[in-house]
């Protein structure tokens, strides 16, 4: 330490001796003065700047005073002066000043402009330095070094042979590229400049003449640029994206065997490549003598893997998990363990001495890494090998994540294969690299990307099918897709049984996950799933942490599929993990055979397409060498013959109905079988989430704790056994009460991250025991009223009360406060008096909970409460439960406001219930005054945001339906009524859609009321106005669907005005279906039937009022548009629609009225009206009606 002390004291006393001196330097054009200027630099280079002997300010002023006393045109001093610059900014990382960054990057640039050749990669170098990380702060110099004269754009052109002076040019661009966080960025013209050098760069770079060293560090430099724009930008360059991917496609392979020399110009979204990409045709860098030595690797590789599958049922399920690669002892001399994975060598390539060796490489290792000898040159230049395919796949990577998803799925297949080739060689892919590459952090960059390209697909996959064979000439592309992902599957097992590398199989695992999100499954063959938690299962007693949780995170995808599949089924049924599970059809149960696990479970395997899958993978576990990339080539084409020939025939069943109904699970003999175990998925998560027992592997909630595991694990165990509770409920029924003691404990653990996450997980049983209690389809061991009812006596008893009172986590109260919504009203009404009585105290209680979280619960759960019949009969509890939401309703917290305001229009559906059942005695007790104050809050609310907004008009409308006579004779509420309707026809006109289609619905039940005074009041036209616009202009169908539907609920004629007002709602009506016939957007076309029926109905409704004077305004339409409404009302009347459940009703009522009218009384005019409206009423004969296919709705008139 003393030695140390005084090595930096030293160091320091010499910066500030040449500080200072620098600071009284005056300069003159002498020979004396250059002298000393010249010792007074090589004295500043000669300080060790390793260490902290410099501030920031010193070195603002010591850089300004630098570039005012060298003269620009000493070339010599110029140098030493860049060197000192590079120097002191290697090795301090301070922010500088922008007086001296914008002093100095002016400085350097004018010595570039003018300096000769010999100097300008020492100027290049410091300038390097200074434009890192403040591209912001030298926007005045983008031009200079950007624009169209640029002079880094002229220094990456081809007419540059100087190699260092490229490198330092390129590590320019790469420095001013890189984004600040917060900072503007490099406008997009100077953007576009900088990544064209870049990848004009790249594609010309493998033609140039450099040695290996250099040329990777040009690689990196130009790789790390394009990330960085990427980045900067946010955006990829449509025009530029197969060009890049060319070239990133290329490098992610550097100084692998094998690798191409040429660049393909672009790659094309296209199934099939426009060029030849058989590395077999291609040149490469390959030596003969590594070719020889390549096939002789292959065949020692072969014998090892036929050795190894002789060994391969030798081995137990303990020894899987952690078993290391067995490689062969023959290969020792070309081969080297790295990571957790065989290394393949490096190709023999030309090196580079010390002195060219990139400085930002040498910050990374020290120089006594590598050695003087040959070894150690072929060290470096495997290290750089490997940084350039880091460097690749990171890029990859970025431009994955910032592209469209729709434009990147079309490039799959150059870098994912698919097994429609199996006799021919395939090119080289991310799976290449995944499988075969000795770096793991290269392994890792490839699986990232490839997780990548798949995230975010499913829309993209759902059209894949792996079920039908096709024969044809052609191949269909769903069928390219489901070999594409049974190829996925398959190469991701492959790395994962020959990953030893904790993070790498880590990375892997979550690939798989992914993976399993996107695809369809109910779409594809049996067996895909099985087989992946038969090689996962190996690390869920992984040492690493990370890696359980990874594992964990993969089960958890498998359970949340998504429609419920059969297999998924069978996976989690039984008490133990599969083993080489195969669902067999019919036509192969001959063939199958039954094989015995260690515990002694029978299970189906497969005698043929299983085993030799599994061989495969148990060989390349078993001695996975990284030989070149042919071998993997000949490997993967002989294990795509095997993944086409496993259950042929046999498609997956996909279970009836959502997630948590019924499912079809009890009629497969194998379930009914175990269905009653507990399963092994459930065993695992509970003893992750309480404790594990040294004596006994069995489960035990009530033993002694020994340890617990990582609350990640812990956490993840939770999710898999909600997602499992939401998704296959019919499936572990029996494990309940198992799980209702796993909740408990969780509820009473010290960690609140548990508390919250079994909160909810109760939240998703409860609603899942709701489902299955109330499902009308008759099942095997189906919960019962009296099993749920024993179930909520329990929480109600303890826990529930428990946490909702004492605890001091919000978070977990809100969630378990949320679980009271669940308990159904058939529970409810079974439940003792005492504990209504709680719950109904306890969600009143909590709505005026200091924490916004547990009012939104609580005020939610009301909601839920109010429509229950035995509750909303209690006025009293109506009333409470009013005025509690009223108070929410003005809460400080837009979550809470928008739950209350749910809450509200439920109470106003109860209310409006209850009159229709005629309970008017019951609301005769219904106070006015909070009905007033009901609407008032509802008037307000409608000026809300939107969320809170689609419910008050929704509650809104429910009011004025209910609303008794003892209210419309108050003055005061008619007033509140105006203002009311005119917030109500503001949100029809404007707002988002939801919003707008709740309000046309809530004008509907406003009509409904024939005691409110339409014909007197001001607002009754202003509302028929805005429903005639909606109907003819309005780009949304539910909208125009809603406002028809109001339009034909009028039950007086003078609602509709005058004769001119029931005009305009008539034109209206047909410019909506003229409408129709201009509709371009085809998101709203499954509603187009729907519309039509609904102003059809609108339309007979009009007719149905029609009077003599109304006769002759409407004479002209009706007879300019006859034609078109004869369309539509023939294609209404000819088959039932979702509008209207008797079509014939309306159509009746206006033959019906049309009869009733004096004929001798009307004028011509208005007869010949009349007879054209009865020959657009006439009824279909119902033999004709019989012989129409009725046509499918997608819309039925409820709020939303």
């Amino acid at each position: 330490m003393g030695e140390t002390g005084g090595f930096v004291l030293s160091e320091r006393t010499k910066f500030l001796a040449c500080f200072n001196r620098f600071s009284r330097f005056v300069y003159r054009d002498e020979d004396q003065i250059r002298t000393d200027l010249n010792l007074l630099l090589d004295e500043l280079n000669s300080i060790e700047y390793s260490i902290s002997i410099v501030k920031t300010e010193e070195i603002n002023h010591l850089f300004v005073k630098l570039c005012n006393v060298v003269p620009i045109h000493q070339e010599r001093l110029l140098v030493k002066l860049c060197q000192a610059v590079y120097n002191i900014r290697n090795k301090h990382v301070g922010l500088l000043s922008v007086e001296c960054v914008t002093c100095v990057a002016e400085f350097l640039i004018r010595g570039v402009q003018r300096c000769q050749a010999w100097a300008m990669a020492d100027i290049l170098r410091a300038l390097a330095k200074i434009l890192k990380e403040n591209v912001n702060r030298l926007s005045q110099f983008h031009d200079a070094l950007l624009g169209e004269h640029g002079i880094l754009v002229q220094l990456t052109f081809e007419t540059v042979t100087d190699v260092e002076v490229l490198t330092e040019a390129v590590h320019c661009l790469e420095n001013i590229t890189i984004r600040v966080t917060g900072q503007p960025y490099l406008e997009d013209v100077y953007a576009v400049t900088a990544f064209s050098c870049l990848l004009q760069l790249l594609h010309r770079l493998p033609q140039c003449k450099m040695d290996a060293n250099t040329q990777c560090q040009v690689l990196m430099s130009s790789l790390r640029g394009i990330q960085n724009i990427i980045i900067g930008t946010k955006t990829v360059f449509a025009e530029h994206i197969g060009s890049l991917l060319a070239c990133v496609r290329a490098y992610m392979f550097h100084g692998l065997v094998s690798h191409p020399a040429t660049i393909p110009a672009r790659l094309y979204p296209m199934p099939l490549s426009q060029y030849d990409t058989n590395p077999a045709t291609n040149k490469t860098t390959t030596s003969p003598q590594k070719t020889e030595e390549g096939t002789k690797l292959k065949e020692k590789n072969k014998e090892s893997v036929k050795k190894s599958k002789k060994k391969r049922n030798k081995k137990t399920k303990d020894e899987v998990s952690d078993v290391a690669p067995v490689h062969p002892s023959g290969d020792s001399a070309e081969q080297g363990v790295e990571g957790g994975r065989v290394q393949i060598e490096a190709p023999v390539l030309q090196t580079t001495d010390e002195s060219s060796y990139p400085p930002w490489a040498r910050i990374s290792s020290s120089e006594s890494d590598y050695s003087d000898t040959e070894g150690g040159q072929g060290s470096r230049l495997r290290s750089s090998c490997i940084k350039v395919r880091q460097s690749a796949l990171s890029c990859l990577h970025t431009l994955i994540k910032n592209a469209d998803r729709k434009v990147i799925f079309g490039y799959w297949s150059s870098f994912i294969p698919d097994s429609q080739s199996p006799s021919s060689p395939q090119p080289q892919t991310l799976f290449t690299i995944i499988i075969k590459d000795p770096s793991p952090k290269c392994r890792m960059g490839a699986l990232a990307a490839l997780t990548a390209l798949i995230d975010g697909t499913k829309p993209y996959l759902a059209v894949a099918n792996d079920i039908e064979h096709f024969r044809m000439a052609f191949v269909p592309f769903s069928t390219i897709l489901g070999s594409t992902i049974k190829e996925l599957h398959r190469c991701l097992l492959l790395a994962l049984v020959a990953e030893n590398y904790p993070l790498t199989v880590t990375q892997v695992i979550k690939c798989l996950a992914t993976l399993i999100l996107n695809v369809p499954y109910h779409r594809m063959r049996p067996g895909l799933l099985s087989r992946v938690i038969k090689h996962v299962r190996h690390f869920i007693n992984h040492k690493d942490p990370n890696v359980r949780v990874a594992c964990l995170t993969c089960f958890g995808a498998i359970v949340g599929i998504q429609p419920p599949v059969m297999e998924v089924c069978h996976i989690i049924q039984s008490a133990h993990p599969p083993v080489g599970t195969r669902y067999v059809s019919q036509s192969e149960s001959g063939n199958a055979e039954n094989t015995t696990e260690p515990d002694g479970k029978n299970l189906e395997t497969s005698s043929s397409t299983s085993e030799n899958m599994d061989s495969e993978l148990s060989s390349s576990k078993a001695g996975t060498s990284r030989c070149d990339s042919g071998t993997l080539l000949s490997e993967r084409s002989k294990m795509s013959v095997h993944s086409h020939n496993h259950s042929p025939g046999f498609m997956t069943p996909v279970l009836a109905g959502p997630s948590g109904s019924r499912t079809p699970i009890f009629a497969d003999p194998d379930l009914q079988a175990v269905v009653k175990e507990t399963s092994w998925l459930i065993k695992m998560c509970s003893k992750n989430i309480i404790t594990q027992r040294t004596e006994d592997a069995s489960l035990d909630l009530v033993g002694n704790s020994v340890n617990l595991e990582p609350i990640p694990v812990r956490l993840e165990s939770l999710q898999v056994l909600s997602l499992l509770t939401k998704g296959y409920f019919p499936i572990i029924r029996n494990s309940v009460p198992l799980l209702q003691d796993l909740i408990c404990q969780c509820l009473e653990d010290s960690d609140p991250v548990i508390k919250l996450h079994g909160a909810k997980l109760l939240d998703e049983l409860t609603q899942a025991m709701l489902r299955d209690l109330t499902d009308t389809v008759a099942a095997p061991d189906k919960l019962d009223l009296q099993q749920v009812l024993t179930f909520w006596t329990y929480l109600l008893s303890y826990p529930v009360p428990t946490i909702l009172q004492l605890n001091d986590n919000n978070q977990v109260r809100a969630s378990t406060c949320d679980c009271l919504a669940n308990i159904g009203q058939q529970v409810f009404g079974e439940l003792s008096v005492d504990r209504r009585i709680l719950c109904v105290t306890l969600s009143l209680g909590l709505t005026s909970d200091p924490d916004k979280f547990v009012r939104a619960s609580a005020v939610r759960v009301l909601g839920v409460l109010v429509l229950f019949p035995i509750l909303r009969e209690d006025i009293s509890f109506m009333t409470d439960a009013a005025n509690a939401v009223l108070t929410c309703l003005f809460d400080t917290s837009i979550n809470v406001r928008w739950k209350a305001a749910w809450s509200l229009a439920n109470i106003c559906d109860a209310l409006v219930n209850i009159r229709e059942e005629g309970g008017d005695e019951i609301l005769s007790e219904f106070p006015d005054a909070l009905l007033i104050k009901m609407f008032t809050a509802c008037t307000r609310a409608c000026q809300d945001s939107e969320k809170v907004r689609s419910n008050a008009v929704r509650a809104m409308g429910n009011i004025l339906r209910y609303l008794p006579d003892t209210c419309i004779e108050q003055n005061n509420f008619l007033i509140a009524i105006g203002d009311g309707i005119k917030a109500l026809v503001k949100n029809i006109g404007t707002g988002l859609m939801k919003v707008r289609w709740n309000a046309c619905y809530a004008v509907s039940n406003i009509f409904r009321n024939s005691r409110l005074p339409y014909q007197t009041s001001t607002w009754t036209k202003d509302v028929l106005t805005t429903l005639c616009s909606v109907v003819k202009d309005c780009k949304n169908f539910k909208v125009r669907i809603n406002a028809a539907l109001a339009l034909s609920i009028p039950s007086q004629r003078g609602i509709y005005g005058n004769t001119q007002g029931f005009l305009y709602v008539w034109n209206s009506l047909i410019g909506g279906l003229k409408a129709l016939e201009d509709n371009t957007d085809f998101s709203d076309y499954r509603y187009r039937d729907s519309l039509s029926d609904q102003i059809c109905v609108a339309l007979l409704h009009l007719v149905s009022m029609v009077t003599p004077d109304d006769l002759e305004v409407i004479s002209s339409s009706t007879e300019d548009n006859h034609s078109l409404i004869s369309t539509y009302l023939h294609k209404h009347k000819t088959g039932p629609t979702t509008t209207n459940s008797h079509p014939h009703k309306s159509l009746q009522e206006a033959r019906d009225h049309i009869f009733s009218l004096d004929v001798e009384d009307l004028s011509a005019i208005q007869e010949g009206t009349l007879n054209r409206l009865l020959d657009l009423c006439q009824l279909i004969p119902e033999n004709d009606i019989d012989g129409e296919k009725p046509e499918k709705s997608a819309f039925v008139q409820v709020y939303d």
